[in-house]
């Protein structure tokens, strides 16, 4: 690894940017987990399809949980770094 930055922008930006997009992706599955349980409820009875679109939810809940502690983690970073500046 490199000891000189890769990029122009600071260490707050970075940090700003890493946070904005976590947010949107958060979003994004959000929208995603809309739809699937959406599918559930279209999904004809005994195909299995609707367990399958069920365990994708399940996945979708967990990306979920993972982005948020994702943000929280960026955003105490954030934090930390512009207390410490």
């Amino acid at each position: 690894m490199h000891n000189q930055p890769r990029s122009s922008l600071t260490l707050a930006e970075l940090l700003e940017k890493a946070h904005k997009f976590s947010e949107k992706t958060y979003s994004d599955s959000l929208s995603t987990l809309a739809f699937l349980e959406r599918a559930i409820e279209a999904s004809p009875e005994r195909t299995g399809l609707g367990e399958e679109i069920a365990g994708l939810l399940e996945k979708v809940q967990q990306t979920n949980r993972t982005l948020a502690e994702l943000q929280q983690e960026i955003r105490s970073l954030s934090q930390e770094f512009s207390s410490n500046s």
